[in-house]
């Protein structure tokens, strides 16, 4: 009760301690370093799969708006094609060639044919607000909307170039006729078709291409201004998309770029369209991507809390729980005084009350354990000696086997004396046999008196065929009791279940320095699944199995003394039944 008393009045003394202890700091620092491992590696998974979003969105940005830029570059090749094809046209040409002779009905006619050529085209291509013929000396136009206007537009030509972009937004292809103008030549072309693409008309294209995606398309010419959008509102989706802005920037600075991206405030990815000499920009609206990337956020926010309210929760919990009970034990343990103060009194039930019972067992039972620990030894001593005595001599066994063979020769029994030779002779080959090599022809002896045993056994259930030793053989030297294990699991597991007309076949050869000894019989064999197992486990030399334990052991001997190309091997016979094979590897030296 004194020593009771006194542990209670240090329990606080000893807390204080344990956690001043160096050993506390250190259990301290390592749970401190396994939290802030696995933070580190929270905060990088989070910012990789952050990143990798990234990458992703701006990925399927540059393949969208390449797909739109080949569309759109497609639509004005189409276009330059059809109105190059349009020069041809029998109705221009006969009014660029035979106008002045003829009539105004004649005329009207070629003009109105013509103009109903122009009305298909731009009924074709949806990008085209206009579609007109110019004849310079003339000053007519012939259009798609209207045969003839009144009064011809003065033009300069825009330099004979087939893409021209005006200060409007608009958009001009156009087709010279003849077609190597020169704007060094000065020379009035004999006429040009012109197809004009307005903002408008590119704001219906783009939003066509836009389809259901989410974001906004703006097209935009080289000094950043915004020519046409994807929206209806053009300046409310221009102050919608924050990250345009930096696109306009990044425009005005390209140079000879061909592709631009930002990811400030969203995403975007622009190409240049050469042939017009304008920007088509694809951005992605921030919302649509905070939002996925807002759990990462969350994530990491989860993470940081969690990481300090373990660290907080783990000081305390161990301070309780580990802190004051290994006090108390270093307090016992550094106690000298009195034998008893050695003992911790507690009445807990939990893991560190059973370590304090413990504690106190072994305290009061150190002299005990030795003194046991030195009569177990004698016992062991004993025991051995015990054993020797106890132990059968082989002469015993099976002099007493013939002694039963020569009685009953005497009765005139000849079954059982037939049976008492063999099981003498096999009783007196394994009780003699050491780890010196012995002959082939014995060994083939020793399975014949085995099969003889089994017969008497059997009866006529189990049927054995022993074929011929090879004659090269005949003196050939092996391991004893390596072959009689093959032929004894045929009976014990081939043969268990075989209540009649059961086979055992064994035969052997010798070719190229190889002892071949197959045992096979008429038995279930094994599935594909057990083989397949068995030959696994086998080559692995793990096969544990008592059923083929005798096979595993003998496998082992095998590329043991005669390498590692020597061994059993198993099949199923497609007859029906199981077949082992020993493959046994001889140099000269071993069978001459």
């Amino acid at each position: 009760m004194k020593n009771a008393s006194v542990l209670q009045d240090g329990r606080a003394d000893w807390g204080r301690q344990m956690y001043h202890s160096r050993t506390f700091h250190k259990m301290l620092i390592s749970i401190t370093l396994v939290c802030l491992c696995f933070y580190g590696i929270g905060l990088f998974s989070n910012q990789y799969n952050r990143n990798v979003l990234s990458h992703q969105i701006q990925d399927t940005l540059d393949s969208k708006v390449h797909f739109w830029e080949e569309q759109l570059q497609q639509e004005t090749d189409s276009l330059l094609l059809t109105q190059s094809s349009l020069t041809n046209d029998a109705s221009l040409l006969k009014l660029h060639v035979a106008w002045d002779s003829l009539s105004n009905y004649q005329r009207y006619e070629a003009v109105k044919q013509f103009s109903y050529r122009l009305l298909n085209v731009k009924v074709l291509h949806s990008i085209a607000a206009s579609i007109k013929t110019y004849f310079p000396d003339r000053k007519i136009v012939i259009s798609a909307d209207s045969p003839i206007l009144d009064s011809y537009e003065e033009d300069d030509y825009g330099d004979f170039r087939q893409a021209c972009l005006n200060e409007d937004g608009s958009i001009c292809l156009t087709i010279f006729f003849p077609y190597n103008m020169n704007p060094s030549n000065r020379k009035i072309p004999h006429f040009y078709i012109r197809t004009t693409i307005t903002p408008k008309t590119l704001q219906g294209k783009l939003e066509e291409m836009l389809g259901e995606d989410e974001g906004n398309v703006f097209l935009l010419n080289q000094d950043g201004t915004v020519l046409a959008g994807s929206g209806k509102k053009l300046e409310e989706d221009i102050a919608s998309v924050p990250v345009l802005a930096l696109v306009q920037e990044k425009i005005r600075t390209a140079g000879e770029e061909e592709s631009i991206h930002a990811s400030r405030d969203g995403f975007a990815s622009g190409r240049l369209l050469f042939r017009l000499g304008i920007w088509l920009v694809y951005c992605y609206p921030n919302q649509v991507v905070e939002k996925p990337l807002r759990f990462f956020r969350i994530f990491n926010a989860a993470l940081t809390i969690l990481v300090v309210a373990l660290l907080g929760a783990y000081a305390f919990y161990a301070g309780k729980s580990f802190a004051r009970p290994l006090g108390r034990i270093l307090q016992a343990m550094e106690d000298k005084q009195d034998k008893n103060s050695f003992l911790i009194q507690e009445k807990g039930k939990d893991e560190l009350a059973i370590i304090y019972d413990k504690y106190n067992r072994m305290v009061l039972r150190t002299e005990s354990l030795i003194r046991e620990n030195l009569d177990s030894k004698y016992r062991v001593h004993i025991a051995r000696l015990r054993a020797l005595q106890y132990q059968i001599q082989p002469h015993f066994l099976y002099n007493s086997i013939f002694l039963i063979y020569r009685m009953a020769q005497m009765d005139e029994n000849e079954p059982i004396a037939d049976y008492a030779e063999h099981l003498g002779k096999y009783y007196q080959y394994i009780t003699r046999v050491s780890d010196r090599k012995v002959k082939i022809s014995q060994e083939i002896e020793h399975i014949r008196n085995y099969l003889a045993i089994q017969e008497t056994r059997f009866g006529g259930r189990i049927r054995a065929f022993l074929g011929e030793v090879p004659p090269e053989l005949a003196d050939a030297k092996l391991m004893p009791l390596t072959l009689q294990p093959l032929v004894e699991n045929a009976y014990e597991h081939g043969m268990k279940n075989r209540v009649r007309d059961g086979e055992v076949h064994i035969k052997m050869h010798f070719e190229d320095s190889i002892f071949y000894f197959t045992v096979e019989d008429n038995g279930p064999g094994m599935t594909a699944e057990e083989l397949a197992r068995v030959k696994k486990r086998m080559e692995e030399g793990r096969i544990e199995e008592e059923e083929i334990h005798a096979l595993s052991n003998t496998n082992i001997r095998l590329k043991l003394h005669y390498g590692v190309n020597s061994g059993l091997y198993f099949e199923n016979r497609q007859e029906g039944g199981f077949r082992v094979t020993a493959r046994i590897q001889l140099t000269e030296e071993k069978y001459v």
